[in-house]
């Protein structure tokens, strides 16, 4: 949809009559509505892609982090003897730096600010609604 192929020049606008204006002005205020739909959903689409992938990086890392958590109690009741548990050790801190990581990651990429992009349009054209009705 071409959002531009309804705007009227300075110059047609002031040979329109009140009713015209006003029909103009809903049909005007129609595609802004359209246009912030759309940039709305495009943003949203985007957004729950990001969440997507941070949910699944935090269900990987807090899997990872109980899997270690045992590595590491296992690891813990063979130190006690001084046995073979070096090398168990070593891979349960290996578990645990990694679910960090993930987790780390994970919480890196959720959604800051829910639709920032759309706030601040919307917020540009109230303001400029407002100036233009005053």
């Amino acid at each position: 949809m071409d959002l531009e192929s309804e705007r009227l020049e300075r110059a047609q606008l002031e040979t329109l009559s009140t009713t015209e204006l006003i029909r103009h002005a809903l049909a005007e205020t129609r595609l802004l509505v359209k246009a912030e739909v759309l940039h709305a959903k495009k943003e949203l689409r985007e957004e729950v892609s990001a969440a997507r992938t941070a949910g699944i990086l935090l269900g990987a890392g807090a899997v990872l982090a109980l899997a270690s958590l045992a590595v590491l109690f296992v690891a813990l009741g063979l130190a006690l003897p001084m046995s073979s548990a070096v090398g168990v050790l070593l891979v349960g801190v290996l578990l645990v730096l990694v679910a960090g990581l993930l987790l780390f990651l994970g919480v890196q990429r959720l959604p800051k600010k829910p639709l920032p992009h759309t706030q601040e349009r919307l917020r540009a054209d109230y303001a400029l609604t407002r100036e233009t009705l005053q």
